[in-house]
């Protein structure tokens, strides 16, 4: 009888905990971070080679980074060759490639941001529609890891979309 006791003190405690930490619409929504700075980092690269679906990068800290031609292509820049330079924006945490846009000074920069409240998240579309602080109501593309961070979001929502050089959202944070 005991064993039993502790054992369900042990789950209606895990359950809250999960509740809590992993976010839950009755309190707002999926959880997100803060919005930092320091999680992206941003590096020149130049094409090395292309082979069988792979890109091969060499980067200005002389790494090899590779990445798929799909996700290339995805990023609008299909037709990369060796030698053309890209911006990469890695993760800090994870140190992998969020996002590949042409070099700074092109006109398609990564990192601008769009802040505003939600009015409408499409999951299955991988769109979403904010009011921005302007008052505007604009309409976003999301990248897959966007998406799944955003499920459950609520309307009404104050969020910070962290945007590539396509206009597309790669990340998304919480104002402070």
């Amino acid at each position: 009888m005991n064993t039993r006791r502790l054992f369900l003190t042990f789950l209606v405690f895990a359950s809250s905990f999960s509740t809590a930490y992993g976010g839950h619409s009755a309190v707002g929504g999926p959880y997100l971070q803060p919005n930092d700075s320091s999680l992206h980092r941003s590096i020149t690269a130049t094409v090395k080679r292309i082979a069988s679906d792979l890109v091969f990068f060499r980067t200005e800290e002389r790494t090899i980074r590779t990445h798929g031609m799909k996700e290339v292509k995805r990023d609008g820049m299909p037709s990369l060759q060796p030698g053309n330079q890209v911006d990469l924006i890695l993760d800090r945490g994870a140190n992998s490639i969020l996002a590949i846009a042409p070099p700074r000074g092109t006109g398609a920069y990564i990192g601008d941001e769009v802040t505003g409240t939600v009015q409408r998240f499409d999951w299955l579309d991988k769109r979403i529609t904010l009011k921005t602080e302007e008052g505007e109501m604009q309409s976003f593309e999301l990248r897959d890891a966007v998406v799944t961070k955003l499920i459950g979001v609520d309307k009404g929502r104050p969020i910070i979309l962290e945007m590539d050089g396509q206009n597309r959202a790669f990340d998304a944070y919480r104002p402070e």
